[in-house]
């Protein structure tokens, strides 16, 4: 009895002991934590939640009882985009003592991250919080609505969470986000620039800045929005991914691939860096390469459009024809005013054989007024293939014209025709309005398309399109200095290379030369690897003489473009001319002849550089006879043959043309050929 009651009290002595040597241990631990979570709540209001889940570990390692380091890893993890993650969490917390109803609006936001937007709202909705944590809760309603298309419930939660809480720099980043949906790009930027404000370390703040301002101004200027995302969070993948994309359109190839290399150490196996990096290979014109790293991707961006679109490329490189035109099918389908993919499968169909779904795919291209020539070529082959010669030859007369009309404003088919039809009891409705006042412009209405034009400008003033679609009825009404400034409100939002050529037109066509140059020089300056307004610079370089600069834009696009644009490489040709580079010249305005030989100015163009050169002056004189055959009233034309016959001692017969370029008073040379017309 004695023994059993000495090893109790030796047990208690020993627990006693143990509570003694643990009540500091376990304070000590909790110190830890509470250092640890401290330290992770900074990192998250500074922008790195990769740096404050690191931190949170430690804490919750740390004193493991412990709830509230639980519940801000559940933050920090909604941060990061991991609902599931963040569910396993909160429950953690709960069950080691905090209240439901404390994180219910963090549950809401969880179950937004997994798509369970029904239970999101429901959640949210349902919560009993202070404003702080009410704010929060109605941006999760507003979210969801927005998931679900419910536009009006969204509106009037983010109204209500901007009352709460106007000081969320989160919210105002959703309200911006929710704003750029609508189109009212205007309405975007003025929210992001107040998230940022607001908190200007806030990653979500500064992507969706990087995001604008891409749109905006152009790619370069994108780009330390982009960089202060990783000065905040260096881990941070997308926009590692944005800056790498936003660097490779840029021209900025081994930025982009360095970039991607990074992302792959954060990431190893990440599928949109190796898509990026496919898309490098493939500029380069190493296709096989381009196909090996978009295997890497697994499968995981196979619905992404722009790897739909890649893709089918490399097919066709591969010969796998009806892969890549059962791919671009599906892409035409789910993005019906992709005039890329449209095109793609438009001429993969007709080089596979099937003329008859050629046409039915790109004639919608085709009837637009600024259809390009390549396909115009190709839908009037596959017509003379049907055997129908007559719009064959309609279709191939204009992929043969030498000058290509404005470009439409907006495309007409489809659901926006039957849009456009409607009431105009509609003009409130954008996606309405838009296609309607579009098809009076093109339908020569275009002054009742301008009221209705400046009534929707009015309304949506922070939509780009509003102010396009007043410029485009002003140009139709030959005012285009008021037509270059509605074009200036819509490049203040968005300066998209659409809006600064609808800008650059107007402007030339007002008479403000250096003005358009130096929105040209402006667009350039952010798009680099824009393709029309590369060709823009380079006329711009022909018509002042500076032929070096011509030469080396133009080179630069060949490589990207290949040898197929009869333009580009009648322009090349021309600019070699003029630098008594002859080999080139011929060279170059050769090839555009032998892919365009009924264009006019391409004919004539290679006639007078085989004449000029003295290559082959005969066979220059039947080219410019052949021009002047095909437009036998265009006065430039007549002007070069007239010239070559006179050189060649045949005056009888450069007489006609010679009045034909006399005859235009708006020609620049006609006084030069009413002169040598007086002394023949």
């Amino acid at each position: 009895m004695g023994s059993r009651f000495n090893m109790f009290r030796t047990f208690v002595c020993f627990a006693a002991l143990a509570l003694m040597i643990a009540a500091p241990a376990q304070a000590a631990n909790r110190e830890i934590a509470r250092k640890a979570m401290h330290e992770g709540i900074a990192q998250l209001y500074a922008g790195n939640p990769h740096a404050a889940r690191s931190k949170l570990v430690v804490a919750i390692n740390a004193d493991t009882g412990w709830s509230w380091p639980r519940a801000v890893q559940a933050r920090v993890l909604l941060a990061l985009g991991d609902g599931a993650g963040a569910e396993v969490e909160l429950r953690r917390a709960q069950e080691l003592g905090i209240p439901a109803p404390q994180l219910q609006h963090f549950a809401a936001h969880a179950a937004l991250l997994r798509g369970n937007y029904d239970l999101a709202a429901e959640l949210a909705s349902a919560a009993q919080l202070k404003p702080r944590a009410a704010a929060y809760a109605a941006r999760i309603v507003a979210s969801a609505a927005v998931a679900r298309g419910d536009f009006g419930t969204a509106a009037r939660s983010f109204d209500r969470a901007a009352v709460l809480f106007p000081s969320s720099s989160l919210l105002w980043t959703d309200i911006g986000r929710f704003r750029l949906a609508g189109g009212n790009l205007g309405g975007a930027l003025e929210a992001a620039q107040r998230a940022v404000t607001l908190n200007p370390r806030g990653t979500e703040g500064l992507m969706l800045m990087g995001e604008l301002v891409r749109g905006q101004y152009g790619l370069v200027a994108a780009l330390p929005w982009f960089e202060r995302v990783l000065a905040a969070d260096p881990a941070h993948l997308a926009a590692m991914s944005e800056l790498a994309a936003t660097l490779g359109d840029a021209g900025r190839a081994k930025a982009m691939l360095a970039m991607t290399r990074k992302i792959l150490v954060l990431d190893p196996g990440n599928a949109n860096a190796y898509f990026l990096q496919a898309v490098l290979a493939a500029r380069a014109g190493n296709y096989d390469l381009a196909r090996g790293l978009l295997y890497r991707t697994d499968n995981k961006l196979d619905t992404v459009p722009a790897v739909m679109l890649l893709t089918a490329v490399l097919e066709l490189k591969a010969g796998a024809a009806e892969q890549a035109i059962s791919r671009l099918d599906d892409l035409v389908k789910s993005q019906p005013t992709n005039l890329k993919a449209k095109r793609l499968l438009g001429a993969a169909m007709w080089r596979s054989g099937d003329s008859a779904s050629a046409i039915s795919v790109l004639r919608s291209l085709a009837n637009r007024a600024d259809a390009d020539s390549y396909t115009l070529s190709v839908i009037g082959r596959a017509y003379e293939e049907q055997g129908d010669r007559d719009n064959a030859a309609m279709f191939l007369d204009r992929a043969n014209a030498p000058v290509r009309a404005d470009p439409v404003p907006f495309e007409l088919s489809g659901r926006l025709v039957r849009l456009a039809q409607r009431s105009i009891a509609d003009s409130d409705n954008a996606d309405i309005a838009i296609p309607r006042i579009t098809n009076l412009i093109v339908a020569g209405r275009a002054t009742d398309g301008l009221a209705q034009a400046q009534d929707l400008q009015r309304k949506n003033s922070g939509a780009p399109a509003a102010h396009v679609l007043v410029g485009d009825a002003l140009m139709s009404l030959n005012r285009p200095n008021e037509a270059a400034s509605a074009y200036q409100k819509a490049a203040n939002i968005k300066f998209s290379e659409p809006v600064a050529l609808r800008f650059i037109d107007a402007l030339r066509k007002a008479g403000r030369d250096s003005d358009a140059l130096r929105v040209l020089d402006r667009f350039l300056s952010q798009n680099p690897r824009s393709v029309p307004g590369l060709l823009l610079a380079a006329d711009h370089f022909m018509t002042t003489g500076a032929w070096d600069r011509a030469i080396t834009i133009l080179e630069g696009l060949r490589v990207r473009l290949g040898n197929r644009d009869a333009v580009l490489l009648g322009n090349l040709g021309w600019a070699y001319f003029n630098k008594r580079d002859y080999a080139h010249a011929i060279r170059f305005s050769g090839a555009s002849y032998s892919i365009a030989p009924l264009n006019p100015a391409v004919a004539n163009s290679h006639g007078w550089i085989l004449f000029t050169s003295g290559k082959d002056k005969a066979g220059g004189i039947k080219l410019l006879t052949k021009a002047a055959a095909i437009a036998p009233q265009h006065p430039g034309l007549a002007w070069q043959l007239a010239q070559a016959l006179v050189a060649t001692g045949k005056k009888d017969a450069a007489k006609p043309y010679l009045k034909i370029a006399a005859a235009e008073r708006g020609f620049a040379d006609h006084k030069a050929a009413a002169a040598m017309l007086a002394g023949l």
